[in-house]
């Protein structure tokens, strides 16, 4: 979504107000025949309404598009005047916006968070109603608030005035603040008090339809709680003796603490669903058993946890370890890790700045990530990096390792070589290439390998009809999930390749909307998200909207002891209220800004 600053030329006496007066200096007054004509838009406009409400003339008017906005060339720079005052009152009639669009947050969250509504009602201290919108499509919402990749921080337009909304860290401070006081919250059931599933559909005395869901990581998770909600008997099969798969065996204690995905997921549990550990498929359940047992439909959502190799050069010494593997070990193996001397992982994802912290954690003298591409290529994020580089983790860029250095068929190293930046990829990443003669050696007496995951097909039956492509993910039909074997689907990184947490709730869902559609004998259908289905009421009027340049909230960092202490206890110590309701007064409410005929508008200057 966007906006699109209009003027009617004809009226307009060129006093230049609107070009002052916004916020981010997305105004100029064009020159087309050499003198001051009329404004034009020269870059994206956050849709805050000033510039339509302080027209004295009142010709101008913004407009949300879903196109592209065409831009003007700016002219020349410009000497802007400064904002004054802390309060804006309308000169003339509100000209702006009626259309009913989602807002940027929304659509980019893949299972459509409500963003705006909820950090609203943040700002209003109603945080238990917060949550209940959090929680509307989001079945592990205390999880999302720590590892969620935040897209909806990408989209935020508040970034065009200064920085975004710490979205993902105000999810995390709601769903903390009703753990802590115990709320009763809408749309969750509490554990030990679940009255059970709701009734199915199809009712008429019949009994719920039964599905078998093989894996209980996010994916197989959220369609758990979707699928038990439209009202079918659902049981889930995990191989490991914890659910939550890679949020359990992948992502560190002292980045998501058990506590809290156990809270997630016990409140799943407790609307029904059965879950039954250290029952892996292909050892202890087989497809067909399952169908035999009475199971109309079964979702496979194993993930994808087989860590990808270098293909280098001394590879298979002693000292290197797939990361995955690494943090298997490190979160839920019997044996206690312990490392020595200099530790060296290889990647720039979540995965390998976990293997980077665990490490340190485990007793290593130092530890440097080395990377292919540039910082701001990173798949892992900020957040992760600063803690990261807080614990003494050094990152090293544009740096590619060409051999395995070993001795007595241990590891001594790597042998690398420096990059350059060559240019852009199709998805806008850095292409590199190597620099002749910048070869090097960095010493290090433990590897770990970070470059990607794959699903192991090695859980399908000998001659089964199910259809592996050539990377080993399951393949389905693009729009049911459904595999060859008829009523067999897979979704998640089984099907997908690795994504992130909320990707992997979004196919969970998408998954049981198809399920639900073939147990109910409905043919296949276009996909419609349920976030799509409607439209929540607002927040009551009026809106109000702080322009003021303000720094985005940073969260704190628990201070790690290098003799171990603590090294278990969660190290971003997230919002307190204050900060919180500070943070999300920020927000421009792009949700609700399009149709609200009284914006109140405040552009203060104060930091």
């Amino acid at each position: 979504m966007g906006y699109v600053f209009e003027v009617e030329r004809s009226d307009c006496f060129n006093c230049g107000v609107c070009m002052d007066i916004c916020p981010v200096e997305a105004l100029e007054m064009s020159r087309e025949s050499g003198s001051v004509e009329f404004p034009v838009q020269v870059a994206e406009c956050i849709g805050c309404q000033l510039c339509a409400a302080e027209c004295p003339t009142g010709v101008v008017s913004v407009r949300a598009t879903r196109r592209p906005v065409a831009l003007a060339t700016r002219p020349e720079p410009i000497a802007r005047v400064p904002v004054r005052g802390s309060s804006w009152s309308p000169w003339s009639p509100w000209r702006g916006v009626t259309a009913s669009l989602v807002a940027p947050c929304q659509e980019a969250c893949p299972i459509g968070t409500d963003a705006g509504r909820y950090v609203a009602l943040v700002a209003e201290g109603r945080y238990a109603d917060a949550l209940a919108v959090v929680s509307e499509f989001n079945p592990l919402p205390a999880v999302c608030g720590r590892v969620c990749t935040a897209a909806c921080e990408v989209a935020c337009r508040r970034d065009v005035l200064d920085e975004p909304i710490a979205i993902r860290e105000l999810k995390r401070f709601v769903a903390d603040r009703a753990a802590d006081d115990r709320r009763e919250l809408s749309g969750l059931v509490p554990a030990r008090e679940a009255e059970g599933p709701p009734p199915a559909r199809a009712s008429a005395g019949r009994p719920p339809q039964r599905v078998a869901i093989v894996g209980a990581g996010p994916t197989g998770l959220a369609a758990a709680h979707a699928l038990v909600r439209s009202g079918h008997a659902v049981t889930v099969y995990e191989a490991m003796s914890v659910a939550g798969g890679m949020l359990a065996i992948g992502i560190p204690e002292y980045r998501l603490p058990r506590r809290v995905l156990r809270a997630d997921i016990e409140r799943i549990l407790a609307l029904g669903v059965d879950l039954r550990l250290n029952t892996a498929l292909g050892r202890d359940v087989t497809l067909e058993g399952l169908k035999a047992g009475g199971n109309e439909a079964i979702l496979l959502a194993t993930g994808a946890s087989k860590s990808q190799r270098l293909g280098l050069p001394g590879e298979g010494a002693e000292g290197v370890w797939p990361a995955t593997l690494f943090l298997k070990e490190m979160n839920v193996g019997e044996r206690r890790i312990q490392l020595a001397g200099d530790a060296l992982v290889v990647g720039g994802g979540s995965t390998a700045i976990d293997a980077a912290r665990s490490a340190w954690r485990a007793g290593a003298r130092s530890v440097r990530v080395l990377y292919r591409r540039t910082r701001e290529d990173m798949p892992a994020q900020a957040d992760e990096v600063r803690a990261a580089e807080h614990e003494g983790v050094a990152i090293e860029t544009l740096v590619a390792p060409i051999e395995v250095l070993h001795k007595n068929g241990w590891i001594t190293g790597l042998r690398c070589t420096r990059l350059a930046p060559a240019g852009r990829d199709e998805d806008g990443r850095s292409v590199v290439a190597p620099i002749s003669g910048s070869e090097f050696t960095v010493d290090g007496t433990s590897l770990f390998v970070a470059v990607g995951e794959a699903s192991d097909p090695s859980i399908l039956p000998e001659g089964s009809s199910i259809q592996v492509s050539a990377w080993g993910g399951v393949v389905v039909d693009a729009g049911s999930l459904a595999t060859a074997q008829p009523g067999v689907f897979a979704a998640g990184d089984v099907a997908t390749g690795p994504r992130s947490v909320i990707e992997g709730i979004a196919q969970g869902q998408r998954a049981a909307w198809a399920i639900d559609r073939y147990l109910r004998g409905l043919p296949p259908a276009p996909y419609l998200p349920p976030w799509r289905a409607g439209r929540p009421d607002r927040v009551a009027l009026p809106v109000g909207v702080d322009l003021a340049n303000r720094r985005r909230a940073v969260v704190p960092l628990r201070r790690v002891g290098a003799d171990g202490a603590d090294r278990t206890a969660e190290v971003a110590l997230g919002l307190g209220e204050l900060a919180a309701g500070g943070e999300a007064r920020r927000c421009l409410r792009c949700d609700v800004l399009a149709g609200c005929p009284a914006p109140a508008l405040s552009a203060g200057r104060s930091a």
